[in-house]
């Protein structure tokens, strides 16, 4: 089984081959992300471990993996991610306890 490391790689491997076969949307997706990612009222941190909650709500592997490992650039903490992995559970139920678990498993891999 592929480690969080590896996970993230393959993911940044498609993102970019989707970029090289749609250059325009691509660029346009990223300027969207990096706008909603910026510092403001809410830190960065923060916003990328809501990310992860949404991805996990959604059961979205590739995604949270991804998110965990920006929030983990931006300083979010372990305890951080468990108490908005505990909302993402009560928001997507036992579905969500699955992919809940598999964020933490990819944050503690990517330490």
């Amino acid at each position: 089984m592929a480690d969080a490391r590896e996970k993230l790689e393959a993911v940044n491997g498609r993102l970019m081959g989707l970029f090289k076969a749609d250059k325009q949307t691509m660029m346009a997706f990223n300027g969207l992300a990096t706008a909603a990612s910026r510092a403001g009222k809410v830190s960065p941190a923060m916003k990328e471990l809501t990310a992860v909650a949404i991805a996990v709500a959604t059961g979205c592997e590739d995604c949270i993996v991804y998110h965990v490992a920006a929030a983990k650039k931006h300083g979010a903490t372990r305890d951080e991610l468990i108490e908005l992995m505990a909302v993402s559970v009560e928001m997507a139920g036992g579905p969500g306890a699955v992919y809940a678990a598999k964020a933490i498993e990819f944050f503690d891999q990517l330490a």
